[in-house]
């Protein structure tokens, strides 16, 4: 009896204990009463979940998360919403993003009219010697692409710079033609292309990949303040849609100042991880010292912020025939370009392989797709272990050969498929069948190929030159329609074979995410001792409509276990 007595004071003393620490270690915030979809290897549901420090600490029904709650926490009713883990964009140009708010922005601006109307409403109010538009639709145009004379209405004592919405292929007027030295006397440039008007010599004013390359040594510096803005506004635009990661795939040191003064003012509120762009592709587009660049990229390093990863482009893209492919474009017999040729390729990729830095590569073709992959067996194969679990990303993929897709698995390849882009539209009908024919369209982004052969699925917005918003390419991902209205059924099956689930995408975008930066046992899903990077919707995904996934809207987004974006209207949230 005594010893029953002294174990039945024993266990209350230290239930007793217990609940004592519980109050005196309150969370500093805690949610209830919805669906948090946890994303952890079960892929488990729960009710509540507190966060003490930054980090979860707790996670399950609301009466197991109550004793959390003390007089300093702040409680958030989830009210039956949504909340999972913050999303990671696996390939994304925040800075440029940012950018859209200084620049001309054609953006959603479809047709020849409505291009020509937009840009001369901006230039109407335009101060300065150059003029830069950004987001050209180019499916607006035909193959070879928009002429100068829609600029004819803008002042032409002005330098004028449209980029296209790929960012691949820009519209420039006469005064930038001369500026750099193109006229009807110009051979086409290695790697790029300088289109004529038809019947002529005459450049059109269309120039792709590296004669458009050849504008950028001439235009303007970006002024710091004013990338400083930009970049500040992206990341608030970032939050807005749940984003508390990204890989900023087109860094330099210019990005990596940005990026360093946002963290020394508790600005920069998400994780970055930022690929350095390859030499030579660097050293057009930016002109500072690669090398240099290299050596001194852990001075910009913190915290959130790691400059361990090289962007490699191998080739162009579908418009323009410049993306690589096995099979030769129908309208000119050719196989498109890479950047470089296989063995200097190889070598360079395993020298980045030498150093154990993180890899992620440019692809539309299946022929780029291919270099790629052969490149990185090369260097495991001939290079220094440096990092032995590479987690090396291939982006956009448009096309990949069935021979390798399984490839990805056997090589630890993250596929880090553009689903903005994966719907049938004008684009699809005016650049890509014609160039690529039915069967290889309707073979476009095969997501679902790749997971059925065990590779790991990432979600990228390729924003600015994709749509941001990452609910719109889930949506995508999963019914291959036109998120902004449902096209025709024979529209539909063009690219109906590679649809995908929810929870495939929802992987995606989260502990897919984590995992391509080997950031899996901080982030990535909603569990003890991770990081709290959460976002909350106001409808849950898996019990709406699938067509108003890309309808539904971001209630909060949570980082670091505060709270950096509110959608306008929530009050004591």
């Amino acid at each position: 009896m005594r010893i029953t007595i002294s174990i039945l004071l024993i266990t209350s003393s230290v239930l007793a204990a217990c609940a004592k620490q519980a109050q005196q270690d309150p969370a500093d915030l805690v949610m209830m009463n919805g669906g948090i979809y946890t994303v952890d290897a079960t892929h488990s549901w729960a009710e509540a979940a507190a966060i003490a420090d930054g980090v979860i600490v707790a996670v399950g029904t609301n009466d197991e998360i109550k004793p959390y709650v003390g007089d300093s926490t702040k409680v958030i009713d989830l009210a039956g919403r949504m909340a999972m883990p913050g999303i990671h964009d696996s390939h994304v140009h925040p800075l440029e993003g940012g950018y859209e708010q200084v620049y001309c922005n054609l953006w959603y601006d479809y047709g020849v009219d409505a291009i020509i109307t937009k840009l001369q409403a901006c230039e109407k109010n335009h101060v300065g010697e150059w003029f830069e538009a950004v987001g050209l639709d180019l499916g607006s145009f035909g193959l070879r692409g928009p002429d100068k004379s829609i600029l004819d209405g803008l002042s032409q004592d002005k330098y004028i710079f449209v980029d296209g919405s790929d960012g691949h292929a820009a519209l420039v007027n006469d005064k930038v033609l001369e500026l750099i030295g193109i006229d009807e006397n110009s051979v086409q440039p290695l790697d790029g292309v300088i289109e004529r008007r038809e019947g002529s010599l005459e450049p059109s004013g269309t120039l792709r990949e590296s004669s458009r390359d050849l504008v950028d040594k001439s235009r303007p510096k970006r002024k710091f303040a004013t990338s400083l803005a930009a970049m500040r506004g992206a990341i608030n635009l970032m939050n807005s849609h749940g984003i508390t990661s990204a890989y900023d795939v087109w860094v330099g040191e210019h990005e990596m100042q940005v990026y360093k003064t946002l963290a020394e003012t508790d600005e920069l509120t998400m994780r970055i991880r930022g690929a350095i762009i390859d030499e030579g592709v660097y050293e057009k587009h930016v002109g500072d010292d690669f090398e240099r660049v290299l050596r001194v990229r852990g001075d910009y390093e913190s915290d959130n912020v790691n400059y361990n990863s090289i962007k490699i482009m191998v080739d162009g893209v579908f418009e323009g025939e410049t993306g690589a492919i096995l099979e030769p474009y129908l309208t000119t017999n050719n196989n498109g370009s890479l950047y470089r040729e296989a063995e200097e390729f190889n070598t360079r990729v395993k020298r980045y392989y030498d150093m154990g830095m993180l890899l992620h590569f440019h692809t539309m073709g299946d022929r780029a797709v291919r270099t790629a992959m052969d490149a990185i067996e090369y260097a495991r194969s001939n290079g220094e272990e440096t990092l032995r679990d590479g987690r090396h990303t291939i982006s956009h993929l448009g096309l990949v050969d069935p021979v390798d897709i399984p490839r990805f698995a056997e090589l630890n390849i993250g596929a880090s498929v553009t689903m903005a882009w994966a719907y049938t539209s004008e684009w699809t009908h005016g650049l890509e069948i014609p160039v690529l024919g039915i069967e290889r369209t309707s073979q476009l982004y095969p997501i679902r190929s790749i997971q059925a052969a065990d590779g790991v699925i990432l979600g990228g917005s390729d924003w600015n030159y994709g749509d941001l918003d990452p609910l719109l390419s889930i949506e995508t991902a999963i019914t291959r329609d036109d998120p902004w209205g449902p096209v025709s059924e024979s529209e539909y099956e063009i690219l109906g074979a590679e649809m995908v689930s929810l929870e495939t995408m929802i992987d995606a975008y989260t502990i897919n995410g984590a995992w391509q930066i080997h950031a899996e046992d901080v982030s990535g899903s909603i569990e003890v001792g991770k990081r709290a990077d959460i976002a909350i919707y106001d409808h849950n995904l898996f019990e709406i409509d699938v067509y108003e996934i890309s309808e539904t809207k971001v209630d909060l987004t949570i980082f670091d276990g505060r709270v950096v974006y509110r959608r306008l209207g929530l009050q004591g949230q």
